[in-house]
């Protein structure tokens, strides 16, 4: 997708058909279009278009948008995050004791195991003791999610967008109907009770508009439950789906990571309060969203007024649009950037990196709400896992990225358990 100058220069120009953009990559003149100069750039027509197409609304930065993003933080906040470790844990222990039921040596899909068990643990952070009745039908919606394109063609074709827009919605419609109805059941359940829970599905139910002290509709809160249950699995899964692959390909970081462990847990189940003190396995986190980050490309956003971006002048109505997957290998900000070097995380050689080079999560008002809820997840998940069991790659199996939505390998990645 992304010709050799991209890698090599501050801002470049991109046309392909229809589709122009500016793909930006100087770290000062990111935080002006995402923090000091957001104002002018909301996500733009490529991404109302899409939108629209799927699911039927636009974005929008509404008062009504804040108060609901502040219900969602609610629910992965610094707060939130001691009691809902213990979830992570228990359904990580469920995994790993049905792993250790398998024979040794047997072949996983080690994208499939991954997104299962961050499905299971956004589940149980969304619909609480409920989530045991919406397990099933949450993981048939989502079993095949992200596996098609972003947009094609079609998307932007004169005459053929509308049509080819309705059919999208339908298929949305169809995809997420079970899920919707079972959503609707559970409301109605909810609404009857005296509390609705402190799950993000009883905080939904519970809020009101500030102005006319109306509840949010249904498709609101089927929007919110949606969005929370996709963004919150594919992110934590494809993360951890990459690391397992470094580590097969780094022995030596795997080794390091092995005697961290041993060293600080010795033995016992990794908490809240170790994450601290696992520094390295940290280090190698970072290093693992540097060159797979789950979204490898952030939203396109149109200019509402002109300006000049690294001397560039970007006309009103023209579309930037930031990637990671560039920004993180570009020639200017990382040296060596194709290698996995987890130390250059480390807070000796972090000093000098400029704050804007490394976007794993975003950045600015629309960042990932569950970017800290996320990490420790993840080191959480590593952790545990990596004490029972070590992941080489199967010999001979394919790996390759594939950025749609997300970054995801296009063939899956197949491991061999082997007990530590």
């Amino acid at each position: 997708m992304f010709h050799a100058d991209v890698y090599h220069r501050p801002i470049v120009e991109m046309k392909l058909w229809k589709l122009h953009t500016f793909i930006v990559n100087d770290p000062a003149a990111i935080r002006h279009i995402l923090i000091d100069n957001a104002g002018n750039y909301i996500k733009g027509t490529i991404e109302q278009r899409i939108a629209s197409a799927s699911f039927g609304e636009v974005f929008t930065a509404s008062d009504k948008w804040r108060r609901r993003r502040r219900i969602m933080s609610s629910v992965v906040d610094h707060r939130s995050i001691c009691g809902n470790s213990s979830i992570i844990l228990e359904s990580t222990q469920s995994l790993l004791d049905r792993w250790s039921r398998l024979q040794p040596g047997t072949v996983v899909e080690l994208s499939a195991e991954m997104s299962a068990l961050a499905l299971e643990i956004i589940s149980r952070l969304v619909f609480s003791s409920d989530s045991g009745d919406m397990a099933s039908v949450v993981e048939r919606t989502f079993a095949h999610e992200h596996s098609d394109p972003l947009f094609t063609l079609l998307d932007f074709a004169p005459f053929l967008d509308q049509p080819w827009g309705a059919y999208k919605r339908f298929r949305m419609r169809h995809k997420f109907g079970a899920l919707t109805n079972a959503i609707d059941c559970l409301i109605l359940k909810r609404t009857q009770e005296e509390c609705p829970g402190n799950d993000l599905l009883g905080r939904l139910l519970s809020e009101r508009d500030a102005d006319t002290g109306e509840p949010m509709s249904r498709k609101q809160i089927h929007s919110q439950l949606i969005t929370a249950i996709g963004a919150g699995h594919h992110t934590v899964a494809l993360a951890l789906t990459w690391i397992w692959y470094l580590l097969s390909l780094h022995p030596a970081a795997e080794n390091r990571l092995h005697a961290e462990l041993q060293s600080v847990l010795a033995g016992q189940p990794p908490a809240v309060t170790d994450l601290p003190s696992l520094s390295y396995t940290r280090t190698l986190i970072d290093e693992s969203l540097r060159l797979y980050p789950p979204v490898p490309v952030m939203a396109w956003r149109g200019a509402l007024a002109d300006d000049e971006v690294c001397g560039v002048k970007i006309l009103r109505g023209a579309t930037v649009t930031i990637s990671p997957w560039v920004l993180h290998r570009h020639v200017k900000l990382w040296q060596y950037p194709e290698r996995f070097i987890p130390e250059r995380f480390s807070p000796a050689h972090s000093q000098n990196r400029a704050r804007f080079a490394y976007l794993p999560f975003g950045t600015g008002p629309r960042i990932c709400i569950g970017a800290s809820f996320a990490m420790m997840e993840i080191t959480l998940i590593l952790a545990a896992i990596a004490q029972r069991f070590s992941l080489p790659l199967l010999p001979g199996h394919s790996v390759e990225p594939q950025g749609l939505v997300m970054l995801r390998p296009r063939y899956g990645i197949r491991a061999t358990l082997e007990r530590r």
